[in-house]
């Protein structure tokens, strides 16, 4: 059973978090929602460069911490997921929260939109945040 979770940094920002201990967040994360075999990419990249993303493939002009592409599902989910170091910096400014939890909060919340959950509901979004404290619980902060 393939479980592969690969960092690519093409921003400025070192990732806030050890590749060892996100790897191991995503890893545990994916088995929980029920994936046993995946590869995921996680690619940091600058603030602009998401945004740009996000008004390409979604059609939203904002700035996001994160961007999911899941690319094959069955029975091996193969999944990218686009994050901006610089963006996470400043949510964990703004929530009071350290730079590294933060990253892994991020890390969660892709990592559930690439096992089919979203957030575009008010429903959606209050049930992501659960999954999300949950795993930060249940995974980062033991």
């Amino acid at each position: 059973m393939s479980r592969s979770v690969q960092f690519f940094n093409e921003s400025e920002i070192a990732f806030p978090l050890s590749e060892a201990r996100a790897r191991s967040l995503v890893v545990k994360v994916m088995k929980a929602l029920g994936k046993q075999a995946f590869e995921v990419n996680v690619i940091a990249v600058g603030e602009e460069d998401l945004r740009e993303m996000k008004k390409r493939y979604f059609d939203q002009d904002v700035y996001t911490d994160i961007i999911s592409f899941t690319i094959g599902e069955e029975p091996f989910l193969e999944g990218e997921l686009y994050c901006s170091p610089e963006r996470i910096r400043r949510n964990a400014e703004t929530f009071s929260e350290p730079e590294a939890r933060e990253f892994a909060r991020v890390l969660i919340h892709g990592a559930c939109h690439l096992c089919g959950f979203n957030d575009a509901t008010e429903e959606e979004r209050r049930e992501m945040t659960r999954k999300e404290d949950a795993f930060l619980t249940q995974f980062y902060d033991t």
